[in-house]
């Protein structure tokens, strides 16, 4: 029977792909992480046979020998600060491992590894959450369909229409959110990759309704690390990732980045020395909606692709959405995140992905497989091209 673990599987994201784990595969599944009580409640809590609770930190060797014996595939749920820490337990265990991303910079130091998991005859996927991941897949999908490629940019935008009773939201880690805020972003032009100052690249996208047309920012991703790699055969100049967040965010976000609360600086208070970034985060996290708040949004992914098919030009955007999974309760944007790992990692252990190494999704995954996938847990691919 195959093992799937989850470290940090009672997490944000972690409990997501835990519960789409336990809906769908019938193997063993181990949410793991440092805290025990946790870790423990949380697997009580979804009153699955296959689930169990395994107390173990990333930095114990010891831990992490024992957490993976036996094990298929590790999901790593984790911060991505810990992705090369983790990344080398599974390799050092010949196991598979997946996991939801490392920014840019972070991802071209794992994919450095690619030689070593190859040798250990295990793979490595890369950014397996909705952008990076389901982005990655349609990109791969839309790129078959053109003979060359001039432009590949990826954007996400959502609609929410929850009644929050509180003044600030957190979509998702702020540590991220301050990463992708505050480090500047790369974006390939004219076939070199720049970077620029962040959030100062501005371009109005049009996405379906009730989204329609809105100001998307450049930011830091982990796509623009692999996609220029993978199709530079085809003849890729452009490339970039676009967020569309909601302006009331980016305002306030903004906001506490120009006060200091994203500086790493220590600093001292009183006779403590504190970390402005750390207690922010803190102070942040309160602002996760309560459970009782009954989520309704939605959420669209979209690459968008230009070049030439058969001596003409062409234009395809590839879309996904994603809805609110109304019978637990789960954000869109958290869904469409945390569903990919559970598919990729069952892939994986069916043995439909062969691929072995270290992979971005584009390179391995199947489209058709995956997005019928997607499709019986209520997300759509969908098309429009000119």
């Amino acid at each position: 029977m195959a093992k799937i673990v989850v470290l940090g599987g009672y997490g944000e994201m972690g409990r997501v792909i835990v519960t789409d784990l336990v809906d769908t595969f019938r193997g063993e599944i181990v949410l793991a992480g440092r805290n025990k009580e946790k870790a423990e409640s949380f697997a009580m809590s979804l009153k699955a046979k296959n689930v169990t609770a395994f107390v173990a930190d990333a930095d114990n060797d010891a831990q992490m020998k024992a957490l993976l014996k036996g094990t298929s595939v590790l999901i790593n749920a984790t911060n991505y600060y810990s992705n090369i820490k983790i990344m080398r337990s599974a390799l050092k265990n010949g196991v598979n491992y997946l996991d939801l991303g490392g920014l840019y910079w972070l991802t071209k130091q794992q994919l450095k590894l690619h030689n070593k998991f190859k040798k250990k005859k295990i793979v490595a996927i890369l950014g397996c959450g909705s952008t990076p991941g389901i982005t990655n897949i349609m990109a791969e999908y839309g790129a078959k369909r053109f003979d060359s490629i001039r432009s590949l940019d990826i954007a996400f935008a959502d609609k929410d229409y929850t009644q929050y009773n509180q003044p600030f939201v957190v979509p998702y880690s702020m540590q991220t959110v301050f990463d992708e805020f505050t480090k500047a972003p790369p974006i390939m032009e004219k076939g070199r990759i720049m970077f620029e100052k962040p959030l100062t690249k501005i371009r109005h996208i049009d996405f379906p309704k009730p989204v329609g047309r809105i100001a998307c920012r450049l930011s830091i991703h982990s796509e623009v690390a692999t996609i220029p790699k993978t199709f530079h055969e085809k003849g890729i100049r452009e490339c970039g990732f676009w967020g569309g967040w909601d302006e009331d965010f980016v305002r306030k976000a903004k906001f506490l980045i120009d006060a200091g609360f994203a500086s790493e600086k220590p600093m001292t208070l009183g006779r403590k020395e504190v970390v402005p970034r750390l207690v922010a985060v803190a102070l942040l996290n309160r602002f996760m909606p309560p459970t009782k708040t009954k989520i309704n949004d939605m959420e669209f992914l979209r690459v968008e692709i230009k070049g030439r098919k058969n001596g003409k030009d062409k234009k395809l955007v590839v879309y996904c959405q994603a809805f609110t999974e109304k019978r637990h309760n789960i954000p869109a944007g958290s869904w469409d995140t945390g569903v990919p790992p559970s598919i990729i990692a069952q892939e994986i252990a069916k043995g439909q992905i062969s691929a072995k190494g270290v992979m971005a999704p584009e390179r391995c995954i199947s489209p058709k497989l995956f997005f019928k996938a997607l499709k019986r847990r209520n997300m759509k691919v969908f098309t429009r091209s000119r």
